[in-house]
């Protein structure tokens, strides 16, 4: 035993250090030393409503900002979906398989496109908050969904002023809303709940994946035209596959794109006077729900990291 072996062998009984044979040591430690941040999304979305104030100033303080240096100001937000409406009527118009009977098309288009912009403001401003608010999120110890979710809130009064276009389309046309117009209240929360939860998946992700910044754009567009907006959501009620002849694809587009069933049921409230289809309503709402709370559950998975990424 050479004085080093002494050493160490006095050391380890004298001192209650044990020596241990590097073979027995594991290449990687073990799976319960990982820290796991635990989600719990009732308790944060309590906490968030409980904060809303922070909420509003932050849509308040975005909406001053915003157009605070361009000419026409918060006029954009009715140019934007009135010239979309005008280029769908020109060239679709015409096509008879995207026409109602009794319903201009220019005011049919509308109604989805107002929807859309809600949606679309939501998802283009709220996927970009978290990086768009490095500064105060690396100072300040609210919850982090509230820059998110502030955008949500902005959007309706940009959609608001989207509608008086709408109002000046039913006069110059003659054309008034049917009284089952009042069941729209019961739709708009089935979209809240759907930008919800897209928003808080996409601002969380964009975080760590920056190229999700350009993937936004893409996702808007195809959106566009594969939302029920220009074309009414009745031509998936008899789709043929091959040997099956008629297959009704509504429900199975509604659940993976509750926007859809939304802008069917204003439509045929508010414009053709006929009752909400209630069992795709429902399937939208239950969409909306699950589409929320993956989002949320997501967000705050993903929060932990928000400040040292950014």
């Amino acid at each position: 035993m050479t004085d080093l072996d002494s050493e160490i062998g006095m050391t380890g009984t004298g001192r209650g250090l044990i020596i241990v044979d590097p073979a027995s040591i594991p290449s990687e430690p073990p799976a319960e030393s990982f820290y796991r941040h635990r989600v719990a999304v009732l308790p944060a979305i309590r906490d968030a409503w409980r904060r809303n104030e922070i909420i509003v100033a932050l849509a308040e303080r975005d909406v001053r900002s915003g157009y605070k240096q361009q000419v026409l100001g918060m006029a954009w937000a009715v140019i934007n979906p009135v010239l979309s409406v005008l280029i769908f009527t020109i060239i679709f118009s015409h096509v008879k398989a995207f026409k109602v009977p009794g319903v201009p098309y220019v005011i049919y288009s509308y109604t989805g496109m107002l929807c859309w912009t809600y949606f679309a403001g939501s998802f283009s401003n709220g996927g970009s908050a978290m990086t768009g608010n490095i500064n105060l999120l690396q100072k300040t110890h609210f919850p982090r969904e509230c820059f998110p979710l502030s955008q949500l809130l902005e959007q309706v009064l940009y959609t608001t002023l989207a509608f008086l276009p709408l109002v000046i389309l039913l006069i110059v046309h003659g054309f008034a809303p049917h009284i089952e117009a009042l069941w729209i209240p019961l739709f708009l929360p089935v979209e809240v709940l759907f930008a919800a939860g897209m928003v808080l998946a996409m601002s969380s992700l964009i975080v760590y994946v920056r190229d999700l910044t350009q993937l936004m754009g893409l996702i808007l567009q195809f959106g566009l035209f594969a939302t029920p907006i220009i074309w009414p959501l009745s031509k998936l009620a008899k789709v043929s596959f091959g040997p099956f002849h008629h297959v009704d694809m509504r429900p199975y587009y509604v659940f993976f794109n509750p926007l859809g069933g939304v802008i069917d049921n204003v439509r045929r409230t508010a414009l053709q006077g006929l009752s909400p289809e209630w069992n795709l309503l429902g399937l939208a709402a239950a969409s909306a729900l699950l589409y929320f709370f993956i989002g949320y559950r997501i967000f705050k998975r993903l929060e932990t990291g928000f400040a040292d990424i950014s």
